[in-house]
């Protein structure tokens, strides 16, 4: 068991576990201390992960333990950078101080969302209702043009239909003078035939012929108003569905925008955000203050000791 977390943590780190066979105690203990300080990193960012893959990309549970995957190697990649690095590189402690801020500044604000889940919820709700008021007056802009057009159509047609009962009221019938003329064909005193013309004219009472038109015209208001029935409907359902279209939309971001409102209003918010950040900082830099700080162990003396032998060799050659 003993040699198996040897091995695991050599593979962790990178160290040579050959070359650690041959060391004291004192660097198998800066190997422990190494590798429980990458599995602390490790756990926290597989968590972080796995939560950020579930939550924002909607994986299933296969592929957020992938992403689990993927950030731990990078993790154990980084810290590797450090831990490796020979001799005293102060560029690469800068880079890695500022990588260290980065990573505490994405690794806060994903585990804030997670954990102000609900807080977000509300946040939410009250940016979605903002959306909602600047969104929907631009969305009803065709939808109240076209009402105007239907409402300014029916109010004439109603007009013109309530002129025509007026007058068909006055006068439910008209009369029609119809004119006829038949040829007579009349004997002469000479005995000669002669064509008379004869006209006659008739009067006949008919209906109003508008009642017509005003049955047309109740038809036309019939389907204006059911046109104008759905584009009220419309516009009642706008707002809901400009609702669900934003809460089906809501992504990382939006969220983002909600905590960043939150952590300005609340300031109990912004000093849990702090304590978090300020705690991953730390363990951010955990290995590296490890490296700096400690005293160089028998395995990186046995490793500069190579080095300086083979460039010693290579100098030699050079000659």
């Amino acid at each position: 068991m003993r040699n198996w977390w040897l091995k695991t943590s050599c593979f962790l780190t990178g160290w040579n576990i050959n070359i650690l066979d041959s060391c004291t105690e004192v660097s198998r203990k800066q190997l422990k201390k190494y590798a429980s300080a990458i599995l602390i990193l490790v756990i926290i960012w597989a968590l972080t992960g796995y939560l950020f893959s579930q939550r924002y990309i909607g994986t299933p549970w296969w592929g957020s333990l992938i992403a689990a995957l993927f950030f731990s190697i990078i993790i154990i990649q980084i810290e590797r950078v450090v831990i490796l690095t020979v001799g005293k590189n102060k560029f690469s402690t800068i880079f890695r101080i500022f990588l260290a801020l980065i990573m505490a500044i994405l690794g806060s604000t994903i585990l804030d969302q997670i954990i102000f889940k609900k807080d977000i919820e509300k946040k939410m709700i009250e940016i979605v209702d903002r959306q909602v008021e600047e969104q929907l007056p631009k969305r009803l802009i065709i939808i109240n043009s076209k009402l105007a057009e239907l409402q300014h159509e029916i109010d004439s047609l109603d007009k013109r239909t309530l002129d025509l009962y007026n007058d068909i009221s006055s006068r439910p019938t008209i009369k029609t003078i119809s004119s006829s003329t038949v040829f007579l064909k009349i004997q002469q005193p000479d005995g000669s035939i002669k064509t008379v013309p004869q006209h006659t004219t008739s009067t006949n009472p008919i209906e109003n012929p508008k009642n017509k038109e005003v049955t047309n015209n109740i038809l036309h208001l019939e389907q204006l108003r059911k046109q104008k029935e759905e584009y009220t409907n419309k516009k009642l359902a706008s707002e809901k569905l400009l609702r669900s279209e934003l809460k089906s939309t809501q992504g990382f971001l939006e969220e983002l925008s909600a905590i960043k409102e939150i952590l300005s209003e609340k300031p109990i918010a912004l000093i849990f955000y702090l304590i978090l950040f300020s705690f991953l900082v730390c363990l951010e830099l955990l290995v590296l203050s490890s490296k700096i700080g400690d005293t160089k162990s028998d395995y990186d003396l046995v490793v500069e000791h190579q080095l300086d032998r083979k460039i010693k060799m290579l100098s030699e050659l050079k000659k």
